[in-house]
């Protein structure tokens, strides 16, 4: 677990069992005594738009280590969708956002991420 302090522009995060990607941060002094804390200006991985938080600098978060692939689709449920990655050309089964389900189809190319293991669709290439 590292400290809020530690976290640097781009950073995926969880915070209240949400994960969370750092857009900015600015130092906010409070209260009468001049106390900091930190404003987080974070966007959630599965929601579109920006939100802020406000942390203590030693306040624990657990900072993930995401990343992109990319992939086509083999198959389309409304729910789920069958994707093969490009690279190691394994087969997963991956969650879509509700605005992508009706943009993607058979043989599209989609932007996705491995997050212990639930794959998550991003985009459409």
């Amino acid at each position: 677990m590292a400290q809020a302090s530690e976290l640097k522009k781009g950073d995926y995060f969880k915070h209240n069992n949400e994960t969370l990607k750092l857009i900015r941060k600015e130092v906010v002094v409070y209260g009468t005594h001049s106390h900091s804390k930190l404003k987080l200006f974070v966007q959630a991985l599965d929601k579109k738009g920006e939100k802020t938080i406000n942390l203590h600098h030693a306040d624990k978060v657990e900072i993930l280590d995401i990343i992109r692939k990319s992939a086509q689709v083999i198959s389309k449920t409304p729910d789920k969708i069958q994707i093969m990655d490009n690279v190691s050309f394994e087969t997963l089964d991956a969650e879509v956002p509700e605005e992508l389900t009706d943009e993607i189809n058979e043989g599209d190319e989609v932007t996705f991420i491995d997050l212990r293991g639930n794959i998550k669709v991003l985009e459409k290439r």
